[in-house]
């Protein structure tokens, strides 16, 4: 009971080191000193936010206006996460800048620490990250761009541009399409 009584009350102190944030029940926040945030900002039940202690402790997160994060939706920020404005993630969205090496079949001690791989990830204004939507280290998702329910984006999207698929592949006439609002 005293270790859930901690571990609630040690939850609490993390949101409210983002007062600005509205939060849904349940919302986990992990780092909160290297988490910032803009105005109106929601994050919805269930979610959960590292800035991550790998990579040295270096990992943040950033977040525009106007932002919601989806319930269940999980932000690893080990090798930084920028969101812009107006942005939209929908529910178990998962964005990381972090991810394990493959272990080598010679590796047989258990001992060996994990080796991470960092890089950053950028999700630019006015972007809709549909249902189930997984984001990998490195990308970038260009302002305006909409990624389908389902996807795994492992390559930068383009501004204006619809996405799907695992991989996400660019819908080239959406592309066309909204060509002239470059």
């Amino acid at each position: 009971l005293k270790t859930a009584v901690r571990t609630a009350m040690a939850d609490q102190a993390q949101r409210e080191a983002l007062p600005e944030v509205l939060f849904g029940s349940g919302v986990l926040i992990r780092g909160a000193d290297r988490i910032t945030t803009g105005k109106n900002v929601f994050i919805d039940h269930r979610a959960y936010l590292s800035s991550s202690s790998v990579n040295g402790s270096r990992g943040y997160i950033r977040i525009g206006d106007d932002v919601e994060v989806g319930p269940y939706s999980v932000l690893w920020g080990g090798g930084g996460i920028d969101i812009g404005s107006n942005v939209h993630m929908g529910a178990h969205v998962h964005v990381t800048s972090q991810q394990g090496q493959k272990i080598p079949p010679s590796q047989t001690d258990p001992a060996v620490p994990l080796t991470v791989d960092c890089a950053p990830v950028r999700i630019e204004d006015h972007v809709l990250l549909y249902s189930g939507v997984i984001v990998v280290p490195g990308v970038t998702i260009g302002h305006h761009a909409v990624v389908a329910a389902g996807s795994v984006v492992t390559t930068d999207i383009p501004p204006y541009a619809t996405a799907a698929g695992a991989p996400a592949r660019v819908d080239r006439k959406s592309t066309r399409l909204n060509s002239s609002h470059i």
